[in-house]
């Protein structure tokens, strides 16, 4: 199935949770890091049941440090 992925459409398996589908997408250092799914924010804790479905929209936003 296609995902977009910070404005880049991405194909994955069908049937994929959050977690899997990171992964897949060898997204692997997770630290500091916010996902929004169609523009709602899934917590952490939800990422290995929230449950991916076609054309959703995906914002990976990862925290850094500056001044």
């Amino acid at each position: 199935m296609t995902i977009v992925l910070n404005n880049k459409p991405q194909e994955i398996a069908d049937n994929l949770t959050l977690s899997h589908a990171l992964q897949t997408l060898e997204i692997h250092s997770l630290n500091g890091v916010a996902v929004a799914v169609n523009n709602i924010v899934i917590h952490k804790k939800d990422w290995d049941s929230h449950q991916l479905q076609p054309n959703d929209v995906l914002v990976l936003i990862r925290a850094s440090q500056g001044g």
